[in-house]
């Protein structure tokens, strides 16, 4: 096991620099962002992939620090139903993972991503309770005609590079739980794991040890991250496990999270 950090962390620092401080304080590995929800401060793979020389400095930027790429990361939405949302995650993710091969980096971490009810929806509809049947309806036509479909394709486009999928078990999309990721896994091939996140189990009411146990005897964890969550009392009793308050103007205090940090399991 290396211990790394997410570069995303310091994305106000130039590259170098960053990884000067990361090597100083004597750790392993960094995850890098290549766009979607992390950005792509220290790695674009439009510029990477286009330019021999770049790509070359980069990783010898890395590596003669002492330090491995555990991990490029690349998270979004690519089962959005807008087709030009998705269009784009779905570029980027398969850019990122021919970046991971010529960099020989061993994984690409992304969310599994939510799609919408129907062909026809607007915005993602994540359901979480099995009545009334409705949602159930929905659950099932997104399995079979969006989550396992795009999944299958692009685990195998990863595989054939010599690359691993880790998906973050996040709220909000398709794959948020052990049972949903080895229900992926199960359809779409073992080039798809986790990219195990405690903090995000505290909060679904998952005991971390045993996600750790369920996913590692089926060698289902590719890559992981050391977060955290305390959940306060007070407030998660007004406002429940899934608080809708707008974040961006209020205090998140259901659920507080520490900085991440990733380390390799492969």
């Amino acid at each position: 096991m290396k211990l790394g950090v997410f570069m995303v962390l310091f994305q106000q620092k130039p590259f170098e620099e960053a990884l000067d401080y990361i090597a100083s304080k004597g750790l392993d590995a960094v995850e890098i962002g290549t766009g979607g929800y992390p950005g792509n401060a220290h790695c674009d793979p439009d510029v990477l992939l286009s330019d021999e020389s770049k790509l070359k400095a980069f990783k010898q930027a890395v590596e003669s620090r002492g330090l491995t790429i555990s991990a490029l990361s690349r998270h979004a939405n690519p089962l959005h139903p807008q087709k030009k949302i998705s269009a784009a995650d779905q570029d980027v993710i398969r850019k990122t993972i021919d970046l991971a091969q010529k960099l020989e980096v061993p994984v690409v971490n992304t969310f599994s991503g939510c799609p919408g009810d129907s062909d026809d929806a607007k915005y993602p509809n994540w359901p979480v309770a099995p009545w009334p049947p409705d949602f159930q309806e929905i659950l099932d036509w997104q399995w079979a005609n969006k989550v396992i479909p795009y999944w299958t394709e692009t685990g195998k486009y990863a595989s054939d590079r010599g690359v691993k999928i880790g998906l973050e078990l996040h709220g909000g999309f398709s794959v948020h739980t052990p049972a949903t990721l080895l229900r992926l896994r199960e359809a779409a091939g073992e080039a798809i794991g986790a990219n195990l996140d405690p903090s995000h189990m505290w909060w679904q009411g998952i005991d971390p040890v045993q996600a750790v146990q369920i996913l590692g005897r089926a060698g289902a964890i590719h890559h992981f991250h050391a977060k955290d969550t305390t959940i306060d009392p007070i407030n998660v009793n007004r406002y429940g496990l899934t608080d809708m308050r707008d974040r961006t103007r209020t205090c998140w205090t259901a659920l507080g999270s520490s900085a991440r940090s990733a380390s390799a399991t492969t």
